[in-house]
């Protein structure tokens, strides 16, 4: 027997800290499962109740719908529910009349069908209280589009005289400098009339509305001056009279844009100024004759204009493409002469008629274009650096254009590209530039010069220094040669052999050489101080000709050299050899 005392103890199992955190996860997932499911329950009835809500309405709507239709049934059956009746009820009577004799029976007849017609509520009053609501709507539609239809417009009155209908103001405004035209022309001695006009707003039919050429006559007249009826003619904006007759005008017109007209697919040959003839009244002494204007569209006139140089132009080159002496430009352009340096983009006044109506002609032309190569360099340690030979000559490739080309007066004025084809492609040009480091003690003069190279033209020291380069390679605009900076009285040499053609003050260059050389190339010396050989002798290369100065147009000592080719400048590096340059001064 155990005593009341003692404790019974039942021993427990110790739990770790990893069960109870276990534990603790377990209930937080159970109750956050059931509170889910809670929330599922309560949105699935929300939606329960919704979609009953949405049914039933639809019921309801259905129920609603069916009722209207049946009273609407109704209403509308009742008629004929009445009719059925009456023909019932007629029958009976037709039939008992027809039995005491047939002459009742047919009046009977007659009767009953007259009021089931024409009664109170026979079909005849039926139709017309269905029928009137329709016929009043199909009337009310038809006078609203006609009224639609309608425009309204503005009733002009001017100087108290009813004119017609206009469409705005604007009309008025240019019917009045259209009179003032035909008033004003070739200082006619008619007085300025002043028009007032007043204005209504004013619904009128379509089409009935005056144009301001139609609004112009009317205004004539009400002139107190001699009109006639003719053709007003007008190059662009400007009047320039009334004919009578325009059918010679207008061949003559036919007749010049035929010199222009050549038949080719997608040619448009037009004047630059519209030309209309406008019919209307104008005043008789405005009226012109057909010969007089016919002088005056087949006249030219002398208008000034530019030739602007192009690549490869040469003072020769100019006067044959332009059909003019030496003289005759040199006229019009002061300094231009036979010797004269041309640079693309210069321009040069020219005399040049033109006739008086301007010609537009536009053709689809196809021509061929060169497209440029590319040029890639590659290092060669054989060569001095400043040397290079060319591997491969670049070739330039061929592409077929089609373009809308446009002229006035056979002047092109503009082009647009339309197609492009290429034809043949560019062929990249290959040069090894060298990379061998320069000898210290070679002269300047003959530093590199390889066979039919030219002589470094600067002597000293060390031949001076390239301070600036020729416009096109890193010079600036329009430099056409290079500059070599060095004391003052250096030696200037011969570059080639050949015969000096100029030995003087020149312009700008101040002191001057320039030597045509045995191959046609001519070299020019500007600047110098002192010339050592004059025109017509015969220099050989490396021959000093003249001293480094700083006459003309220069900012110091140096030697400006240039290198000519039908007298177009090119690139004199092309010809010298490897020299220094100036901090700053490279090749572009």
């Amino acid at each position: 027997m155990v005593s009341q005392e003692e404790k019974i103890i039942i021993p427990t199992e110790k739990k770790s800290v990893g069960e109870h955190i276990g534990n603790k996860i377990s209930h937080v997932g159970e109750y956050l499962f059931i509170s889910l499911m809670t929330a599922l329950g309560y949105l699935g009835g929300l939606g329960m109740v919704v979609l009953e809500f949405i049914v039933r309405g639809i019921i309801n709507l259905c129920e609603l719908l069916s009722v209207l239709f049946k009273r609407l049934g109704g209403i509308l059956g009742r008629p004929f529910v009445r009719y059925a009746k009456a023909i019932k009820m007629g029958r009976t009577e037709i039939r008992n009349a027809s039995e005491e004799s047939a002459f009742k029976g047919f009046a009977v007849w007659i009767r009953v069908t007259g009021r089931i017609i024409f009664g109170k509520r026979g079909i005849a009053v039926t139709i017309c209280n269905y029928a009137l609501p329709v016929i009043s709507c199909v009337f009310l539609f038809n006078i609203v589009t006609y009224a639609s239809s309608m425009e309204y417009a503005l009733k002009l009155n001017v100087n108290g005289d009813f004119m017609g209908y206009i469409t705005d103001e604007t009309i008025f405004t240019d019917a009045e400098k259209i009179v003032q035209q035909r008033i004003n022309y070739m200082d006619s001695n008619t007085e300025t009339i002043t028009f007032v006009p007043v204005y209504e707003v004013d619904m009128v039919g379509h089409g009935s509305t005056l144009t301001q050429y139609q609004l112009a006559d009317k205004l004539l007249e009400t002139m107190n001056a001699e009109i006639i009826e003719g053709y007003g003619m007008y190059i662009g904006s400007s009047f320039y009279g009334a004919l009578e007759d325009k059918t010679s005008v207008e061949e003559t017109l036919d007749a010049l844009l035929d010199v222009y007209r050549t038949g080719a697919q997608g040619e448009t040959v037009k004047f630059e100024n519209e030309i209309t003839f406008e019919p209307g009244l104008y005043l008789a002494e405005s009226v012109v004759s057909e010969d007089s204007i016919i002088r005056l569209i087949t006249s030219k006139r002398s208008v000034a204009s530019y030739y602007t140089a192009q690549e490869g132009d040469s003072p020769s080159a100019i006067c044959d493409t332009l059909g003019m002496s030496y003289e005759t430009l040199a006229s019009l352009n002061p300094g231009f002469s036979e010797d004269s340096v041309i640079y693309v983009g210069d321009k040069f006044l020219i005399d040049q008629e033109e006739p008086f109506l301007a010609v537009t002609v536009t053709r689809l032309e196809s021509y061929d274009v060169p497209t440029d190569y590319e040029t890639e360099h590659y290092d060669d340690s054989t060569r001095y650096i400043g040397s290079y030979v060319t591997m491969q000559d670049g070739v330039y490739g061929t592409d077929r254009v089609t373009a809308n080309v446009s002229y006035i007066n056979g002047v092109e004025i503009r082009r647009k590209e339309i197609t492009r084809i290429t034809l043949t492609d560019p062929v990249t040009e290959i040069i090894y530039d060298g990379t061998k480091p320069l000898p210290t003690d070679l002269d300047a003069s003959v530093q590199n010069v390889a066979v039919g190279q030219m002589y470094w033209p600067v002597g000293g020291v060390d031949g001076g220094h390239i301070n600036e380069m020729m416009y096109g390679y890193g010079g600036y605009y329009n430099h056409g040669g290079i500059d070599i900076g060095a004391p003052y009285g250096t030696p200037i040499y011969a570059a080639d052999s050949g015969t000096v053609i100029l030995s003087q003050w020149y312009y700008g260059y101040g002191n001057c050489i320039m030597i045509r050389h045995d191959n046609g190339i001519v070299t020019v010396y500007g600047h110098a101080s002192y010339l050592h050989v004059g025109v017509g002798e015969r220099v050989t290369q490396g021959q000093q000709i003249a001293d480094v100065g700083a006459t003309g147009v220069a900012s110091g000592n140096h030697l400006h050299f240039e290198v000519r080719i039908n007298d177009v400048c090119y690139n004199p590096i092309n010809y010298l050899p490897w020299h220094k340059r100036a901090p700053g001064c490279v090749e572009w």
